[in-house]
């Protein structure tokens, strides 16, 4: 990895921040316009491959990237005379806590690259050095809420809507992501091989970063590549970009995108040639060994087990790439995290394992994921994780493939994986199966696309489920956008009934956030691959979102909205659920606090008895209640931050309160420690109850390739505990070694807990690139 050499010295360069438009050197150039044609999908078929262009009117940004023989040496520093020869990219612009303004801290970078590897050289200059908030060393932290930090953001493509995003604080701690759409999925689980380094100087901060070109995908024979480079304030709240973005770009309902993932906005990298398009080859094996032990089951003893298997990737063309895996294992993957069901639907787990996150985007189809809180999807076509769990249990896998990428305008999608059938002694075992799923999507326009998908859930020996959609994502302009989707399933020995369709319209300004989602599913939809919250539904969700700017005393900005979410039982065409939501009290600090009360009216239709609890069942019938939502979370870049929510009300004819406190401490740069309580009281005319989760985490980072994570939770309704302790060094970039302890109780308290099982796990893998 061309990542070290000796430096050319020179003597220090420190050139001071340009006037507003001097963006580099040499001046940026203006792109032309031209709107999306008449979308049909027969489109998909016949039209030729769109031209990709800017529709804003304003200049965009230019910067040069500089050909060198030699490589940087990354040691923030920023001494080779390479620096001091290439162009400069300056004159960042503000979004917030004001936009459309030189940003009052200026940034400045630089780009040069050699045949293997890309190098950003990049100084923040702040006239208080010893106020800057670098607290995190650990890798994928959420730098951008919590640090100063430095954020890269390329569309290699230059397609203007798919990104990768390399980030660092001043500590040197690294953050990748992949995004998909402008927003429409972000995977902050991808790690990349990469490097960066940073220190602080007596003029603010500076980082390098090198990226191999073996780490990016993209096409050899295009010299102009999309850039925006981000950085955050993090002490005044000042976020700004090289290129400009305003406000009534608003961040997606991802929990980390930023505007500057908005890369139909972004500004040109140039002079990028001669250049290896990467290794067509990773191979990463691993080797595993696990001794576990279940105290209260003599007969099975000590069970000890040493395994491997192999990752592949192989880079077919330069924009297409197959991974092979073979003997998977994700021992080293977090344990999901504890959650308390008050619903009559299911719970929803986000999915963590590496293999499937990466490029995940591709396979999204149906309505957009909900924002904010922890409110689960109500679709997905496509769930990864009906792929090798059965109800929280692994099961292994044999063998899969994925085959992912773009071939012109076209993004092409391609999984299929086999699972072994695992018996499970009390409870019913998974039987064999293969999972497979297609998802192919054309480019129209600039922003637009058009296109299908199609999942196969084959039980060996059991009845197959097959699902096939249509989708079509139409945006107009940056303040609309419209989609439209239509699927349907097919089950041996099932018919009639078996189709869903969603359309929806968002639009969007500096102060008015406004959609409507429209979404039916019929009572044998059943997509045996996906996710389905519920089932045989007919939803209208509407909702509006004012938040205009006062910028008076501790108030940034007030925030009021407006929900409605209504379902009814489509075979019956009569109501099932009403949730109207009206929030007129919200603000958002000049400190980046938030808070908004809320009144919420509720409508239940019970169909039939719901057991809400072992023994509590609350009968069919109408129910009308109403409650009082409060929540709130400080800014997360503090020492001391917390985060939590109060619901009090009433509740299926009874009462309910609910509390959750989430409280981090930030003791040194070295360690993070957060404890979360989360709380129900709930009295039914049926019987009372209440149900408790303790989480207590504790993260440890000697650097940013070295760290211990600890997560000790206890929930008492489920009378279970447990604690999960994961050790990884990075010893290398892209290769890991891994000791992960896990001790799981059956506690119908927790003094009186026993140890039902517990297991040492020692996870070794190479990377290796011929």
């Amino acid at each position: 990895m061309e990542m070290v050499a000796h430096r050319v010295r020179r003597r220090p360069r420190r050139p001071p921040p340009r006037a507003a438009g001097d963006t580099c050197r040499p001046p940026g150039r203006l792109r032309t316009t031209k709107r999306p044609p008449v979308l049909l999908f027969l489109s998909l078929f016949v039209l030729p491959p769109p031209t990709t262009a800017q529709t804003s009117t304003s200049p965009r940004p230019t910067i040069e990237a500089l050909r060198i023989d030699a490589p940087i040496r990354l040691d923030g520093v920023l001494d080779e005379a390479a620096w001091e020869q290439a162009p400069v990219g300056s004159s960042f612009t503000a979004r917030e806590p004001e936009d459309d303004r030189p940003a009052a801290q200026q940034t400045e970078f630089s780009v040069v690259y050699t045949e293997n590897v890309l190098y950003f050289g990049i100084r923040a200059h702040d006239p208080e050095p010893d106020a800057i908030v670098a607290k995190e060393l650990q890798r994928d932290s959420d730098h951008g809420r919590n640090d100063d930090s430095l954020a890269i953001v390329l569309d290699t493509f230059h397609d203007q809507r798919n990104s990768v995003t390399f980030e660092v604080n001043p500590l040197g701690a690294r953050t990748d992501s992949l995004v998909t759409d402008e927003g429409k999925d972000q995977n902050i689980e991808w790690n990349g091989v990469w490097n960066a380094t940073a220190r602080r100087t007596t003029e603010g901060w500076q980082a390098e970063v090198a990226i191999p070109f073996a780490t990016l995908r993209f096409d050899p024979a295009r010299s102009v590549w999309g850039l925006n480079v981000r950085r955050v304030v993090r002490r005044t709240n000042e976020e700004s970009n090289w290129a400009p973005i305003g406000r009534e770009i608003g961040p997606r309902a991802v929990s980390r995108m930023y505007a500057a993932h908005w890369v139909s906005l972004a500004g040109d990298l140039t002079g990028i040639s001669g250049v290896k398009p990467g290794r067509r080859l990773d191979v990463k094996p691993f080797v595993l060994a696990s001794a576990a032990e279940e105290p209260r089951n003599e007969a099975s003893g000590t069970i000890d087990d040493i395994d491997g298997g192999i990752d592949l990737k192989w880079g077919l063309t330069k924009s297409l790439t197959l991974d092979l895996t073979y003997n998977t294992d994700f021992a080293q993957v977090e344990v999901d995290q504890q959650q308390v069901n008050l619903t009559r639907f299911s719970l929803f787990f986000p999915e963590k394992r590496e293999f499937f996150l990466e490029n995940a985007g591709i396979f999204e189809f149906g309505p957009p994921s909900p924002g904010g809180g922890n409110r689960p999807p109500l679709m997905k076509t496509f769930f990864s994780r009906r792929i090798g769990l059965d109800r929280g249990e692994e099961v292994p896998i044999d063998i899969g493939a994925r085959l992912t990428g773009r071939a012109g305008a076209w993004n092409v999608g391609l999984l299929t994986v086999g699972t072994e059938a695992v018996a499970a002694g009390n409870r019913p075992g998974a039987a064999a199966a293969q999972h497979s799923v297609f998802r192919l999507k054309r480019d129209l326009g600039e922003r637009s696309s058009v296109g299908m998908i199609y999942t196969e859930l084959d039980p060996r020996g059991g009845a197959r489920n097959q699902l096939y959609g249509v989708d079509l994502d139409y945006k107009p302009n940056r303040q609309s956008q419209f989609y439209l989707f239509g699927a349907a399933s097919e089950d041996e020995g099932r018919s009639g009934d078996t189709g869903a369709l969603g359309t929806g319209w968002a639009y969007t300004t500096r102060t008015v956030r406004a959609n409507v989602d429209l979404t039916e599913a019929q009572g044998n939809f059943n997509p045996g691959s996906g996710f389905l919250l519920r089932r045989d539904f007919r939803r209208y969700h509407p909702t509006v979102r004012w938040e205009p700017r006062v910028n008076r005393g501790v108030v940034r900005s007030w925030v009021l909205e407006a929900e409605l979410d209504y379902f009814e039982r489509e075979s019956l065409g009569r109501i099932e659920s009403r949730k109207l939501l009206l929030a007129p009290i919200g603000m958002r600090t000049t400190g980046d606090d938030r808070f908004r009360l809320a009144f919420v009216n509720d409508v239940e239709q019970l169909f039939e008895p719901f057991e809400i609890r072992p023994g509590i069942v609350i009968p069919a019938g109408l129910y009308k209640f109403d409650s009082i939502f409060l929540r709130g979370f400080s800014n997360q870049g503090r020492r001391l931050a917390w985060r939590g929510n109060v619901n009090v009300g009433e509740f299926f004819g009874g009462d309910r309160r609910s509390y959750m406190l989430s409280s981090f401490v930030r003791l040194s740069r070295h360690l993070l420690t957060e404890f979360q309580w989360n709380y129900n009281d709930v009295t039914l005319p049926q019987g009372d109850f209440t149900a408790t989760i303790y989480t207590v985490r504790l993260d440890a980072a000697l650097s940013p390739d070295l760290r211990l994570n600890t997560l000790a939770q206890y929930n008492d309704a489920a009378q279970l505990a447990g604690v999960n302790v994961r050790f990884n060094w990075i010893y290398k970039p892209g290769a890991n070694l891994f000791v992960v302890y896990n001790h799981n109780w059956d506690a119908p308290t927790f003094s009186a807990r026993e140890t039902a099982r517990r297991e040492l796990i020692v996870k070794f893998n190479y990377l290796w690139q011929p």
